[in-house]
């Protein structure tokens, strides 16, 4: 940019954005306002005094297309159609609406006129940060129509003052950047509350991504609106801050167990026998189920915010929580799980893990197999509750399901291996005895892996032998 064309430059101390924007608009200047604060930059486009176009440089740009698709005014296949066309370029995904008659014209105009108000509401509120006016540079592709300054500031100054006002009255845990979401478990039925239209949409965008100032672009509502709407939908427990700092650590230990019992897995895999193997994963099964214990009793939602709570207190809540599960599970399908118990919140397996004392061979293999399927089913359950309890449906969530998902598919395949060997060997077996329908023995073992000579001990007997 040449030197020569920029002709006026300061600091916002001495002339802040008001007063310059007002003598470019007298004085009908034609070129690009450029006003900086930290890291964030906005470029405003003038043509005769009038802005015809904004930028913003280091703040994220917001997903318009995913909010209106959870205000219902978009379905996703025309969203995704759209994203593919802009590539996350808001001003091109508003031209596509209008294009293909997704969203008219008037309402592209509205959106980007409150796009230029919001930013530039921000930008009243910096006090320190420089600016520099380049005249005849005009490049922005945008399909606003001229603005007036007078009005596009009247407006600004407008919610920048309601937005000092939402402080003074002491919403200071609501800020541009908060993010809500909604509460994991919503007892009430959300019609009867007698809720708005504003309120309802603004639930409807607290989805655990979006902060505040995008979901006031969304609604084209004021800031300070919404943050009020916000702390309604808190006093009534629909919708929960999101402690960015809480779950980025969250992550952080949920993520090295996974680590750790992926590294026990592998270790595992050196077994020289069925037994050796099934035991093996049976340790890291209750490793793991333990490691998200102890996780949970740390960042457990009803456990927050309380300081210091007595071990004996966080065990007896995780029994609370989690041994009905395990003692639906014993009773449903894998009685040898009756001989795992909680002790002080963790679970102990050290009946099933010292069963080789008292049985031995197939007798043994297969209370080892039935273990190993129901641990791996309890470790399901734990993971389930415990990732909808600390940080629900949220974009957290998903990266966390993501990493799951694939320690979950190691583990399957350990299991896919044994009942492959078992369904070799049953085969084996069945062909020694009837040489005439191996193919037919094969596919029976298979489907019932465990009707072997150990499974006709009733729990009852199992127990007196542990």
């Amino acid at each position: 940019m040449e030197q020569q064309d920029r002709i006026m430059d300061g600091d916002l101390q001495t002339l802040g954005l008001q007063s310059i924007l007002k003598m470019l608009a007298l004085s009908e200047k034609t070129g690009n306002l450029y006003v900086t604060s930290g890291p964030e930059t906005l470029s405003i486009s003038l043509r005769k005094g009038q802005i015809v176009g904004l930028h913003e440089d280091g703040v994220p740009q917001p997903d318009i297309l995913g909010m209106l698709c959870l205000l219902n005014k978009l379905d996703p296949p025309r969203a995704q159609h759209t994203r593919e066309f802009s590539r996350g370029d808001m001003h091109l995904s508003l031209a596509f609406l209008v294009e293909y008659g997704w969203m008219t014209a008037a309402e592209m105009q509205r959106r980007l006129e409150f796009l230029v108000t919001q930013s530039i509401s921000h930008a009243l509120r910096w006090v320190n940060g420089r600016f520099a006016f380049h005249r005849q540079v005009i490049s922005m592709e945008s399909k606003l129509q001229p603005l007036e300054v007078d009005s596009v500031l009247l407006e600004a100054l407008r919610q920048a003052d309601e937005w000092e006002e939402v402080l003074s009255e002491g919403m200071t845990n609501l800020t541009l950047t908060t993010v809500a979401r909604w509460l994991p478990e919503i007892s009430k039925d959300v019609r009867s509350l007698g809720l708005s239209q504003e309120c309802i949409d603004v639930l409807c965008l607290a989805n655990g991504e979006l902060t505040l100032q995008a979901v006031a672009l969304a609604l084209m509502m004021p800031e300070a609106r919404v943050a009020r709407l916000m702390a309604r939908l808190l006093e009534l427990n629909l919708i929960e801050v999101v402690d960015t700092a809480l779950e980025t650590e969250l992550q952080g230990d949920l993520s090295n167990i996974i680590i750790k019992c992926q590294y026990l897995l592998a270790q595992q895999r050196q077994s020289a026998s069925p037994e050796q193997h099934l035991l093996g994963l049976i340790t890291t099964l209750a490793e793991c189920i333990n490691g998200l214990l102890v996780h949970h009793g740390t960042y457990g939602r009803s456990l927050r915010g309380r300081g210091k709570i007595p071990q004996m207190e966080i065990a007896r809540y995780l029994e609370r929580r989690f041994a009905p599960q395990l003692q639906a599970l014993s009773q449903q399908q894998f009685s040898i799980l009756e001989t795992a118990t909680f002790q002080y919140g963790r679970l102990d397996c050290n009946d099933i893990l010292h069963l080789n004392k008292v049985v031995k061979g197939e007798q043994l293999e297969a209370f080892y197999w039935e273990a190993v399927q129901g641990l791996v089913a309890f470790l399901r359950m734990v993971f389930t509750e415990l990732l909808r309890d600390e940080v629900g449906n949220s974009h957290t969530g998903r990266q966390l399901n993501v990493a799951w998902r694939i320690f979950l598919s190691e583990i399957d395949h350990e299991v896919q291996q044994y009942q492959i060997y078992r369904a070799h060997r049953n085969a084996q077996m069945h062909r020694s005895q009837n040489p005439g329908s191996a193919s037919l023995g094969v596919v029976q073992n298979w489907q019932q892996p465990q009707e072997n000579k150990g499974d006709s001990w009733s729990p009852e007997t199992r127990r007196r032998s542990i």
